[in-house]
């Protein structure tokens, strides 16, 4: 989860001036500080961008954030001079806004209020919808499970999802926690310290290094006053973390258009897809109809700022896109009655790397539903040697083959290597060369034929564990015929959350388990002609994660001078159940696809 740069905008008395490659300048009148009531007593700051020329009431676009509102100062020009009202509002707390950010406590009843309110404002004509990514898009989901009557509408990008994808994805907290809480403290945007990429580095390196708790990053650090260590105390999707999201029956009274965005590579993906896909399993048919999904070949910034590349993989021209203009088109459509926008001729729009296209579908599981089955043969592997692989085969092992992975709570990677910046990153091969005793590689054989992935691939292990719990990484990638490869997916487990739930179930070490990973991260790819697949799992800690004790114990107060080294035995072979699935799309979805590349 990234933070949204500041918009530089230019104040002309009490308009302002967006830049324009034309020269035709529209001025916006924008109120500045306005004093938003609460049911409190306590009062939120702010920013109202309008037409100075606005002659009847118009709909109302709401953004609450806490990277203080002059952030939206883009998105508040653009859809002043495109026909409505924005509003950017300081959170409780932040900003000029009174009383105190405790987050995840404060955006949905507040949310209620800043809504009501501004749909009785003379210049509103009673619609309120609303604008955001990151936890501007988990405000808008909090807030719609309060169901203000005059919110008429959601388009949340890249969601933050608390209790699921952050601050603890698959129940591994996480140490930018800290980092984020901090840069969320208080009045300030404090940005200077959250991008002090080195400071919280050497935090986490302290932590590890003199083998202290996880919880003692707080004391490393200086930071006080947060909820860190409130957070860290409900590591998977408890009470605590329930009541700021919707529930079931939430979900079932909705009766709003909504759009969600997200990206393969975003951050909050999981996050984002855990809100639509709830809703699919749970709302109103005739109310999901009017969900619509968007997954682009994006980072967590780019599902705002789309580029046709990204740690140097081309996309091509069709990953650009104005989402500002997306977004006025969907408004126009469910607020004012327009023309659906063209580009969601579907319900579903998903990117295909590789291909340079978008292929549209009515639900997510026609684009998820034809899996491809690759068996999982350990025969001849070796640990920490990519050159003595497995292999992934569609057909079953014709013996046995097993590979002990280690894994040591205490190593640390080269310290250089934290701070370095890799414009490469999504072709970094690294990893797979590393000679860690802690990893074993698999590759497919060359595809015979351009072949097609798209969804969140699943992945089960037959394992068994000498200590009660342990971590375990996977990454997929595509390895092209000259050699260079392409990052995929990938995703985590925590062994004590093998079987799902919020409780702990701890290995019994010695004993042998299938189990699987929560679904890897979503994505969509022409796999070329030739290119093989590369599955790594690791069971070495990666920096950045809480570090796991292999006790069973508390893994949030427990010293790493009490962990012990693990070993995971990894089992193939005829009926152990070692399996990776790929999802490919429905073929009568592709042919379609295809029909309509060749009518244009």
């Amino acid at each position: 989860m990234k933070t949204i740069l500041l918009a530089l905008i230019v104040v002309v008395p009490s308009t302002l001036q967006a830049d324009s490659p034309k020269n035709d300048f529209k001025p916006v009148h924008v109120i500045w500080d306005q004093k938003v009531p609460m049911r409190d007593g306590e009062t939120l700051s702010a920013t109202i961008y309008r037409d100075p020329k606005q002659l009847k009431p118009l709909p109302v676009i709401l953004t609450m954030t806490p990277y203080i509102a002059e952030h939206a100062a883009k998105q508040g020009t653009y859809f002043a001079q495109n026909g409505y009202v924005f509003v950017a509002m300081d959170l409780r707390g932040r900003g000029n806004s009174a009383g105190a950010f405790i987050p995840g406590q404060v955006e949905a009843k507040d949310g209620y209020d800043a809504v009501e309110w501004l749909a009785k404002q003379p210049w509103c004509d009673g619609k309120v919808a609303t604008w955001g990514g990151s936890w501007l898009g988990f405000n808008q989901w909090s807030l719609a499970k309060e169901f203000p009557p005059h919110l008429k509408a959601l388009a949340p990008t890249a969601a933050v999802h608390p209790g699921v994808d952050y601050p603890q994805p698959n129940g591994i907290p996480v140490s930018y926690m800290l980092r984020w809480l901090t840069f969320v403290h208080g009045r300030a945007l404090n940005s200077g310290l959250f991008g002090a990429t080195a400071f919280w580095n050497n935090a986490e390196w302290e932590q590890v290094s003199t083998r202290r708790p996880f919880k003692d990053l707080e004391a490393i650090t200086g930071i006080q006053g947060t909820v860190f260590q409130t957070w860290l105390q409900h590591p998977r999707e408890d009470a605590f973390w329930q009541a700021m999201t919707p529930r079931p029956e939430h979900y079932a009274k909705f009766r709003i258009p909504i759009l969600t965005i997200t990206g393969h590579y975003d951050g909050d993906q999981t996050g984002a897809l855990t809100y639509y896909e709830r809703h699919m399993a749970h709302g109103q048919p005739d109310v999901t109809q009017r969900h619509w999904l968007v997954i682009g070949p994006w980072d967590h910034s780019g599902t705002r700022r789309p580029k046709a590349e990204l740690g140097g993989v081309t996309f091509g021209p069709g990953a650009v896109m104005s989402m500002e203009d997306l977004h006025k088109a969907w408004y126009d459509h469910v607020l004012k009655g327009g023309p659906r926008p063209e580009f969601l001729e579907n319900r579903v729009a998903c990117f295909i790397m590789g291909r340079n296209t978008w292929i549209h579908a009515s639900s997510l599981s026609q684009i998820e539903g034809a899996p491809l089955n690759l068996e999982l043969d350990l025969a001849g592997a070796q640990p920490g040697d990519v050159t003595r692989s497995g292999a992934l085969t569609p057909h079953p092992p014709s013996g046995a083959g097993s590979v002990v992975l280690v894994a040591d709570p205490g190593y640390l990677p080269p310290r250089a290597d934290l701070d370095e910046e890799n414009a490469q990153y999504l072709k970094d091969q690294r990893d797979a060369f590393k000679p860690n005793l802690g990893q074993v590689v698999w590759h497919s054989e060359p595809f015979k034929e351009e072949t097609i992935i798209a969804g969140r691939p699943r992945l089960a292990l037959r394992l068994a564990c000498d200590q009660p719990d342990a971590d375990l990484q996977a990454t997929l990638q595509e390895l092209l015929p000259d050699g260079s490869a392409i990052a995929l997916s990938g995703g985590s487990l925590r062994l004590r959350y093998r079987r799902g739930g919020i409780e702990p179930i701890l290995m019994t070490p010695g004993q042998t388990e299938r189990v699987d990973f929560p679904a890897l991260d979503f994505f969509a790819r022409a796999l070329a002609k030739g290119s093989r697949l590369r599955l790594l799992v690791s069971a070495a800690p990666v920096f950045g994660y809480q570090r796991n004790t292999h006790t069973g114990g508390d893994l949030a107060s427990e010293p790493l001078s009490a962990a012990k080294v693990a070993h995971i035995t990894l089992l193939t072979g005829p009926g152990s159940g070692s399996l990776l699935q790929l999802p490919r799309p429905e073929a009568a979805l592709l042919k379609a696809k295809e029909a309509s590349a060749k009518s244009h």
